[in-house]
């Protein structure tokens, strides 16, 4: 299996929000710099994780972007299949299968593999992946 570019800088994008959650909204401009990401592309892959509600463009003078909940219940499954579609390790494993080998001696093989990816992304989340948690500004 390879991540395409485009589920690679939606992850690394998005882990800069996850890194801010809780905070303003972050600009594009703030995550593009953070991670050296091109700001058009990135612009496609936000509206893509929009409209898989993962995040929300905030607009006006303060907008930016934020995640829509919690990092720590954001899955990193969700986040490349908002950008890929489903994950297919192989044509045995599209939706519908696209292999016509009936007997096929590989297949309970791709599948239970394709399972194993499916569960250990979809276990681990954005909150997983923050490089450092920002800690909440104590009263004084």
């Amino acid at each position: 299996m390879r991540l395409s570019p485009a589920a690679e800088l939606a992850l690394r994008g998005i882990i800069v929000l996850a890194e801010h959650y809780g905070d303003k909204p972050t600009t594009l401009r703030t995550v593009c710099e953070a991670r050296d990401l091109p700001k058009q592309y990135l612009v496609k892959l936000f509206s893509f994780l929009a409209k898989a509600d993962i995040l929300t463009a905030v607009r006006g003078k303060h907008g930016g972007y934020v995640l829509t909940r919690d990092p720590k219940k954001i899955t990193v499954l969700e986040v490349i299949e908002a950008v890929e579609g489903p994950i297919a390790l192989n044509y045995c494993q599209h939706s519908p299968p696209q292999c016509n080998e009936k007997d096929c001696r590989l297949r309970g093989m791709w599948t239970e593999l394709q399972e194993i990816v499916r569960t250990k992304l979809g276990e681990m989340t954005l909150g997983d992946c923050v490089r450092h948690p920002r800690r909440k500004k104590s009263a004084k």
